[in-house]
Parts: structure tokens; C-alpha cells; sequence
């Protein structure tokens, strides 16, 4: 794949987009497991609460993104994604229900209508995508935090996004700089869609081990503050190692040398937190490479491997999921991870569609 020019304004605003990804994300999470937990809903009303607003949050990225795209949305539904986002902290009392239902569908536009816009003027680039999604992890890890312990405002977080929204609506609209570079002539669809069941395939692995990475890990500060950090770092650097030493050669090197510490680093932070950043480092070449396949449909090609990852993700909500949680089973899904995306991206390099 030939890269293409980016302005000094497209390498920037990922970079925008990122921070108030963050925020969006912190504070999505924080009113959710609040408002859960200062419910009388009772525990399991709490676990479904928690669990309906990541159904809604990932699973509404795909078909909303098909929207979006068809009706040329992104910049607004990136806006008030944002806007809702704020709206769940604003001083008053809000039902659970609506809190969740904001919060989820907000965070689900945000996502597609940001990522849309960061795919399109990327240049064929998967840098650009690592340093938008990566602050997320960051968000999560302080909303979490926020949510399940009480402490800390998110007054602060609500005013941030506040002028965020104000910033989005002045800032003009993002220069397409990649849009229809991705060649797909002589290439049947049956084998696009194969390749993208590969990609899809990887995402959901990346997606349950890494739920599971430091299972054997002991709690404390130092896994809640560990984990973000080392998802954070992975996806930020993982981008722009794939286009310096190319997409197959980095993502495939990162994973072999993440299941080692991975599946026999028994508890030891030290060896699980390297780990989860390599492991997370194929992000951006996984997303850059589904928009190569759907250059048509930016907002739904991010927002298509969210449904990959609810799907990963969803067997560690329930007690018996997370007893799939093993060495042998790491081992396995690791090495599947590695071949799937292997067989996905040359084929997309011999079709042009990914850089060697």
C-alpha cells in the first residue's frame, strides 16, 4: 500500500480527538458504575446495568457507523457523542436507566464518528488510529477506578468536555487524505469477506485474552494503574512501529513475544504488564487493515471489530467465562491470533491493501 501525504493538521488531530476519547470514555464509565452502584437495583440489576452499557457502547458502533457513513455524519455524530458523554455528569440526579442508555449510545457515536474521521484522513497510516484509540484505555482505567470506589469528582471531567464540544464545533473539517487509496479491483468478494472474518477473528482473541492477561495478578494499585498504562502504551506505539517495519513483520514479531509473558508469567507483573502492551500493540494495523477492506464506509469499518470485541469480552462477565482463563488456553488463543492475522494481512499485502 503507498502512503499518502498527511498534513501537519492531519498528524495533530488524532492527537486531539485522543484526549477527548479519554475524557469521553472516563467519564461514560464513572456515571455508569455510579449510578449502578448508588441504585437500589440490587447486585444483579447492577451487573446488567454495567453490562447492557457495553452492549450498547460496542455493539451500536457498526450499525450506527452504516448510518453515519451513507448520510455523511461523522463530524455531528462525533459531537454529540461528546455532548452526551457530558450530559451524563451534569449536576442533578439521573435515573440508572438513562444514565446508561445516554452513556452508552454517546459513547458509541463519539467512537464510530471520531475513528471515521481519523480513518479517512490517515493516509493509509496506522499510526494515526494507535494514537486515537490509545488514550481510551487511560479513560477506562480512571473511570473504573472512579466508579467502583467513589472517590474523585467528575466535575473536572464534565467542564473538560464542556469546552471539548465547543473545540469540535469550531474546528473545521478534518482533510481527507486517504479516502479511496485502498485498490480492491480483481479482488472477489468472497475473499474480502474472508479476510475480514480473519481480522474480526484476531480482534475478538486480543479482546478475551486481554480481559484475562494478569487473571493470577494480585489486586491493588498496582494492576489498576498498570493495566491502562501498558494497553495505553501498546496501542500509542504499535502503530507507528507497524509502518516503520512494516504491518505483518511487527504484529506478528509483537505477538509471539507477548505469549510468553503472557501465559507463563503466573501472577508476576513484571513479566504480564510487557505482556498486555505487546499483545495490544496490533490494534491499529487490525482496525487500518478492516478500512482497507470497506474504504467506503469509514464509521462502520471502526466500528465493525467493537462487535469483535463484546464478543471477546462478554464470556468474562459471567463467573464461568472466566474460568476459561488458563495458561494452555492463553497458549492457544495467542498462537491463533498470530496465524489468523499472518494469513490475513499477506493476503492483503499481495492484493495492495496493506503495507509489507
Amino acid at each position: 500500500m503507498k502512503l499518502q501525504p498527511l498534513s501537519a493538521e492531519s498528524r495533530f488531530r488524532p492527537a486531539i480527538y485522543g484526549v477527548i476519547h479519554a475524557l469521553v470514555d472516563a467519564a461514560c464509565v464513572a456515571a455508569v458504575v455510579r449510578a449502578s452502584r448508588g441504585s437500589n437495583v440490587g447486585d444483579l440489576g447492577a451487573f446488567w446495568t454495567v453490562a447492557s452499557y457495553d452492549l450498547l457502547a460496542f455493539g451500536l458502533q457498526f450499525p450506527l457507523g452504516l448510518v453515519v457513513d451513507r448520510l455523511r455524519l461523522a463530524r455531528l455524530s462525533m459531537i454529540v457523542g461528546a455532548a452526551m458523554a457530558a450530559a451524563v455528569l451534569a449536576p442533578g440526579p439521573i435515573p440508572p436507566l438513562a444514565t446508561m442508555i445516554a452513556a452508552g449510545v454517546g459513547n458509541a457515536l463519539f467512537h464510530l464518528g471520531a475513528g471515521g474521521l481519523v480513518l479517512r484522513s490517515a493516509g493509509g497510516r496506522a499510526a494515526p488510529a494507535g494514537v486515537f484509540v490509545a488514550p481510551g484505555a487511560l479513560g477506562l482505567g480512571l473511570g473504573l477506578w472512579m466508579g467502583r470506589t467513589g472517590r474523585g469528582s467528575t466535575f473536572p471531567i464534565y467542564i473538560a468536555l464542556a469546552f471539548a464540544v465547543v473545540a469540535l464545533i469550531t474546528l473545521d473539517k478534518p482533510a481527507v487524505a486517504g479516502e479511496g487509496t485502498s485498490s480492491q479491483a480483481g479482488t472477489q468478494p468472497a475473499v474480502l469477506l474472508i479476510l475480514l472474518m480473519l481480522l474480526l477473528v484476531s480482534v475478538a482473541v486480543r479482546s478475551f485474552v486481554g480481559f484475562g492477561a494478569c487473571f493470577q495478578c494480585p489486586g491493588g494499585l498496582a494492576v489498576a494503574i498498570g493495566l491502562p498504562v501498558a494497553a495505553f502504551l501498546g496501542k500509542l506505539v504499535g502503530g507507528m512501529v507497524a509502518d516503520r517495519l512494516g504491518w505483518l513483520r511487527a504484529s506478528i514479531g509483537a505477538l509471539l513475544l507477548s505469549l510468553p509473558l503472557i501465559a507463563f508469567s503466573g501472577g508476576s507483573l513484571v513479566l504480564a504488564l510487557p505482556g498486555v502492551l505487546l499483545f495490544q500493540s496490533t490494534m491499529a494495523v487490525t482496525l487500518v487493515a478492516i478500512y482497507a477492506l470497506m474504504p467506503r464506509w469509514p464509521a462502520a469499518a471502526f466500528g465493525l471489530p467493537s462487535l469483535a470485541l463484546i464478543a471477546g469480552a462478554f464470556p468474562t462477565f459471567f463467573p464461568a467465562g472466566k474460568q476459561l482463563f488458563g495458561r494452555w488456553a492463553f497458549v492457544l488463543l495467542i498462537a491463533l491470533s498470530a496465524v489468523v492475522l499472518t494469513l490475513a494481512l499477506r493476503r492483503l499485502t499481495r492484493h495492495g491493501l496493506a503495507r509489507d
